[in-house]
């Protein structure tokens, strides 16, 4: 069984401060159906879906922010998620409709909006017929330090698709005990699978399988390459 190991920073970010993390490519099968063929909040708790994700633009909005460090934080997001996509994305502008909306709101009032115990929570609509997102929204708190980084982070991935918890691959986003305020290599992996095109909304497990090796192998591949070309 091959092990890859990864420094973030060769491929997708231009800062210097770098993430190494060992994968393997089943594991990361696994992490990815996990994450992206499930839906945790279905109508008897965890249930088994197709491949959902964005096709149209995105015209996103933010409101409450309350503070400099959550925008930031927040741009941080959708920069990496925009570049390991290609979607096409751009903030609201007077007038225009928004497809996605992530409003921040103080956590004694999100108390009374989400269930207890839940600190942030997402929301998606989508087409039954194309299985493409067509609305999102996140509820993040404003006013946790101990959360709020956090929260913007998944809340935010898990709008593009990526709908479940993962305890497969420990550091990541989508692992339960994670209180992560980055994506990993591996989220970054499971992001940009999920966008290549040969990966169509609507698959269902079963069918994705062989595809779903052949992308991951293929990213995998192309990380090697850069990493080999650096050294």
């Amino acid at each position: 069984m091959k092990w890859f190991f990864i420094l973030m920073t060769m491929l997708w970010t231009g800062t210097a401060q770098a993430e190494q993390q060992t994968v393997n490519l089943d594991n990361l099968i696994k992490h990815f159906n996990a994450v992206v063929f499930i839906h945790e909040e279905g109508k008897q708790g965890r249930e088994p879906k197709p491949l959902v994700k964005w096709q149209g633009p995105i015209v996103f909005a933010v409101t409450n922010s309350g503070s400099k460090e959550n925008l930031k934080q927040l741009g941080s997001v959708l920069t990496k998620i925009k570049k390991m996509t290609k979607l096409d994305m751009r903030q609201a502008k007077k007038g225009d409709k928004v497809n996605l909306h992530i409003s921040f709101h103080p956590q004694a009032e999100l108390a009374k909006k989400l269930k207890k115990g839940i600190n942030c929570q997402g929301t998606m609509k989508g087409s039954s017929k194309t299985h493409a997102i067509t609305f999102a929204q996140a509820l993040i708190p404003s006013d946790r330090e101990d959360k709020t980084m956090h929260c913007i982070v998944e809340e935010t991935v898990q709008l593009f698709g990526l709908t479940n918890d993962s305890n497969i691959i420990e550091n990541s986003i989508f692992n339960e005990q994670s209180d992560r305020t980055s994506m990993s290599v591996s989220d970054l992996i499971l992001l940009k699978a999920l966008y290549d095109p040969r990966m169509r909304p609507g698959l269902k497990v079963e069918e994705a399988q062989q595809i779903l090796r052949d992308v991951m192998r293929d990213i995998l591949e192309g990380i090697s390459k850069k990493k080999s070309q650096r050294e």
